[in-house]
């Protein structure tokens, strides 16, 4: 990229802050990754900037809040700020974001390649700007990549976009478009990229990862994305590749051989439920059922069985009864997830499960969310007991002042004392246990 115009004799300053899935996290680096090509200065969210980007998530209730949020705390750091919000909510509802008190431009997920030519156009000082080129050429619609993960030792590295399975709660294939798979190529020059500059393991990502090669033509019982992993841990300098939120409609058998053959794979799979009761799942319009999902996570199991399980739970569905989330909870215990994120369900506009009724009443969803965390609570506890006295591999992460943390092979956080010079790099440590929240290690 050429460098950005520039405000004569000074830089603008600039920062960012990302809501949501991995997908926009590997978006906001692509877009930091522009930035600081285009000569703007870097600052945390936290200080003052001149432009404000806010890349937003919609999946939730909540996550709108959260935006909305966000704009107001950048006016609030610098009232003649200019801010910016793209993502999924500007995506979904520009009209409502642009009326938004201190909101100035709004770029959608499908422009936002085209984020800085847009600030060009709209920044009050771009007339001061000298006359250069923003966006670098791409002969590719996945652009110019990344070559780094600000703030991360794991790299996110999106290999998939869009979704096209419909679910009654959801409106991501609104917001992120038709399945789109990347072409191995892009995946590999970006993994060599990453590697160069010490990223030792990736997470690759996508809205839909399970469904990579489906629109190239590629069946279910096709190795799709595995070719692809086979050739990243070929790379000099990457130890592990891990795959992020994967959908059993479509679980692509060839991942088991690399599984089992201890090849860099990482034996940990996210497998969203999101219901345990029957009658939900089809009223959630989920694309497997329940006897589906079991014997896909048997079929996993038995081909790898310390194949680590996390997943994602909805409570409050329409229609949830008593009964239905008891059922919810019982799949937990029998699956024995390492780990599984709670979800409160909110009406999400223009999907089918805005219209459906009976809502679940505020007081009894919250209890239930409770429950839940109760439960995440036994399950991450059995699954230290279960790891206790195990030596494993982590990639080191800073968390707090004195402590550090990693993600083991099979997907379980551990804490350990903070040690200097281990940051980013892989160390074995030792499970010894559980603390208030997380498992707990030592240095071997």
């Amino acid at each position: 990229m050429n460098n950005l115009r520039t405000l004569k004799g000074t830089n603008p300053s600039i920062a960012f802050a990302t809501l949501g899935c991995r997908v926009n996290q590997y978006d906001t680096q692509v877009l930091r990754e522009q930035a600081e090509k285009a000569s703007l200065e870097m600052v945390p969210f936290e200080q003052k900037a001149d432009i404000y980007v806010i890349n937003t998530c919609t999946v939730t209730a909540a996550a709108d809040s959260e935006g909305k949020q966000l704009v107001r705390r950048a006016k609030a750091r610098n009232p003649d700020s200019f801010v910016v919000v793209t993502g999924c909510l500007a995506q979904d509802r520009p009209e409502e974001v642009k009326g938004l008190k201190g909101v100035d431009l709004v770029v959608g997920n499908i422009e936002k390649s085209r984020l800085f030519e847009k600030i060009l156009g709209a920044y009050p000082h771009s007339a001061d700007w000298e006359d250069e080129s923003f966006v670098q050429s791409s002969s590719s619609p996945w652009g110019t990549g990344i070559s780094r993960f600000e703030g991360h030792q794991r790299a996110i590295l999106k290999v998939q976009d869009g979704c096209e399975f419909g679910c009654s709660f959801c409106l991501i294939p609104r917001v992120r478009g038709q399945m789109a798979s990347r072409p191995i190529p892009d995946i590999l020059e970006e993994g060599h990229r990453l590697a160069q500059n010490g990223v030792k393991e990736l997470v690759l990502a996508g809205i839909q990862l399970s469904s990579f090669g489906r629109d190239w033509g590629l069946k279910v019982s096709q190795p799709r994305l595995a070719p692809a992993i086979e050739e990243l841990l070929r790379i000099p300098g990457i130890r592990r590749v891990r795959l992020s939120s994967y959908a059993v409609a479509d679980f692509e058998e060839a991942l088991l051989p690399l599984w089992k053959s201890d090849s860099g794979l990482c034996a940990h799979l996210h497998l969203p439920l999101q219901s345990g009761d029957e009658v939900i799942l089809k009223a959630m319009r989920r694309p497997y059922s329940l006897d589906r999902y079991r014997e896909t996570v048997r079929q996993i199991r038995q081909a790898v069985p310390r194949i680590g399980l996390t997943s994602d739970i909805i409570a409050g569905f329409p229609g949830e009864t008593e009964e239905a989330f008891r059922n919810t909870l019982d799949r937990i215990r029998e699956l024995e997830f390492v780990d599984f994120h709670p979800f409160p369900y909110s009406d999400r506009p223009r999907t089918p499960g805005e219209a459906m009724v009976p809502k679940v009443d505020s007081p009894i969803l919250h209890g239930r969310i409770d429950r839940l965390w109760e439960l995440k609570r036994e399950c991450l506890q059995h699954s230290a007991e279960r790891a206790k006295g195990r030596v494993c591999r982590v990639i080191v992460e800073r968390h707090g002042k004195n402590f550090q943390s990693g993600l083991t092979d099979e997907g379980l956080r551990v804490v350990m004392p903070g040690k200097e010079g281990w940051l980013g790099k892989e160390a074995l440590v030792m499970v010894t246990g559980f603390g208030e929240k997380a498992a707990l290690a030592e240095w071997v």
